[in-house]
């Protein structure tokens, strides 16, 4: 595997001499979990930790590294650890307002993605105004959204194409209307990936 195939792009690419640093090479985070990282390059995945110095640059908590941010880290143990140095900007970044604050602060949900599918049912859940936040959300961020239409198979044709209208009416995003019991949509939805992006 190469940082290509992880979505390291010409963008990263770009600022690659930027964030470079003696003895480190780069990274993505693949998981967050309280202050404990995890970490993938071309070759594997390991424990990572910030620096001293880098923690205390960071201002606000939507600064701290998360998911799918590329970072310069420095490898320890074998590489079976490694410290975190840098953090490339962000391409794109999906997040939400964090619940009960006074002031308007951000909780990070994922960094530098290509691509957002939102997914609803057609069925019981369908949800025009819960769907036009998360279009919102990714607008926000200058992530391409998708809307993925589930359980088609539970409503009629008629019911399936005033929904995909709303959703029209709304945004200009591709929406695909899947069945798991049918199998339709599934051959359009495939085709909609490609190697090196991030979904």
């Amino acid at each position: 595997m190469k940082l290509r195939d992880l979505g390291f792009d010409q963008w990263f690419d770009d600022h690659s001499n930027e964030f470079s640093h003696e003895g480190c090479g780069f990274a993505r985070i693949s998981a967050v979990d309280r202050g404990s990282y995890l970490i993938i390059n071309e070759s594997n995945e390991v424990p990572a930790e910030l620096t001293g110095k880098l923690s205390y640059q960071i201002a606000s908590s939507v600064d701290l590294p998360c998911v799918g941010d590329w970072v310069t880290a420095q490898y320890y143990n074998n590489d079976t650890a490694a410290i975190i140095h840098r953090v490339f900007p962000r391409k794109t970044f999906l997040r939400r307002k964090t619940a009960g604050e006074k002031n308007v602060d951000h909780q990070m949900i994922a960094a530098n993605l290509d691509t957002a599918f939102i997914v609803q049912s057609c069925h019981f859940d369908f949800n025009p105004r819960r769907l036009d936040r998360y279009l919102v959300m990714a607008a926000d961020g200058h992530v391409q959204p998708f809307v993925i239409l589930t359980k088609t198979d539970l409503i009629s044709p008629d019911e399936l194409e005033q929904e995909i209208e709303i959703i029209s009416s709304a945004t200009k995003a591709k929406v695909i209307a899947l069945s798991n019991i049918t199998g339709s949509g599934f051959d359009a939805f495939q085709q909609m990936f490609s190697p090196g992006k991030t979904y």
